[in-house]
């Protein structure tokens, strides 16, 4: 049993809730189809004078394209059933508003519908924030669209939270991606390398950057470059992180122009470059998405029986850790705090 306040009646609270301006309330008696409103339900409909209110008042301010969401809303309530729309009116004035109508349906003894109350709320400044969000969210996932093979998030903790894209890229469930499993879709001589990377990332908050393969639904293994960033928080705690998966043809595309002044290494340079890294012909094939038969073909023949792209690809690799590469044929290392040789 609800307990009333003393000295205070609801019209206190009504009366309080109206005086915003974007609020009104009516009632209906169900069988002589009688109603009322008060004067901030006129307010928000923009009727300055007051006169006899109905249901029908309000369906006839519905603005004409929104006609059809408003057809069956009085058989709705006579039936006894609650009413949920958002749609446009055309107040008084001529303006267009945004308004929510939320109705309740009273029963009478015999547990009939005997009156309906309802709420007129108007809603647009919510509504231009929330078409506001939706085009900046259309626009980020076009952009996005455009150049990750899927986007994906993980929990502050580092579980990832693979979007439906994972699925139809690699075919496995999303109830098998969970505790770790999503590693189970990567070539198992990344797995290692990737956990590692990912755990690093997590553990210092830096940026997730990897390339790997992947199976594929076809049961195909495909390079991609794989990358995060945290999203901070106030107080510098995570809150979660965001990432995509490239294909690695077209990462290659989106990075540094592919003229010969950048696509140049020489076989000594990279020979060089795997040393100071302590690289095995496989880990520089795995962090630049390159074949080991086309490191070893590049090392012992030069650039001229490779794709640029591939040598591209390489020096990326390498400068991603620091190694700075010169003209004279010279190899150095940028000291970097997050650099383990």
């Amino acid at each position: 049993m609800s307990r009333k306040i003393p000295g205070v009646s609801s019209a206190h609270f009504l009366k309080l809730v109206e005086e915003r301006g974007t609020a009104g309330f009516w009632s209906c008696d169900l069988l002589t189809g009688q109603c009322s409103c008060s004067p901030g339900l006129l307010r928000v409909m923009g009727i300055d004078s007051p006169k006899h209110f109905s249901l029908v008042n309000l369906i006839d301010q519905v603005h004409p394209e929104d006609r059809n969401l408003c057809e069956d809303i009085w058989p709705l309530i006579r039936s006894g059933v609650p009413v949920n729309r958002d749609f446009r009116i055309i107040r008084g004035d001529r303006t267009v508003r945004w308004v929510g109508l939320r109705s309740e349906v009273v029963l009478d003894a015999d547990q009939r519908p005997a009156r309906a109350v309802g709420l007129l709320n108007d809603i647009s400044q919510l509504h231009e924030n929330r078409q506001a969000l939706d085009e900046s969210l259309g626009r980020y996932r076009a952009l996005v669209s455009t150049i990750a093979a899927m986007e994906w998030r993980a929990t502050a903790s580092g579980e990832p939270v693979f979007s439906h894209g994972w699925t139809a890229l690699t075919g496995q469930p999303e109830s098998e991606v969970v505790n770790g499993n999503w590693v189970n879709a990567l070539h198992p001589d990344d797995r290692g390398a990737v956990i590692a990377a990912w755990q690093h990332a997590v553990a210092t908050l830096a940026p997730y950057v990897t390339n790997h393969r992947i199976m594929k639904a076809d049961g195909e293994y495909e390079w991609f470059h794989a990358r995060a960033v945290p999203i901070i928080h106030k107080g510098s705690r995570p809150h979660e992180w965001l990432g995509m998966i490239i294909r690695h043809s077209d990462f290659i595309g989106t990075g540094k122009s592919e003229n010969a002044g950048e696509a140049t290494l020489t076989p000594m340079q990279i020979r060089a470059g795997r040393a100071m890294l302590q690289w095995t012909l496989e880990d520089l094939s795995r962090e630049s998405g390159v074949s080991v038969s086309s490191i070893r073909r590049i090392e012992a023949e030069g650039e001229r029986t490779i794709r640029p792209a591939s040598l591209v690809a390489i020096r990326n690799a390498f400068e991603r850790q620091g190694l700075i590469f010169s003209e004279d044929n010279a190899v150095s290392l940028r000291r970097r705090p997050d650099l383990q040789l």
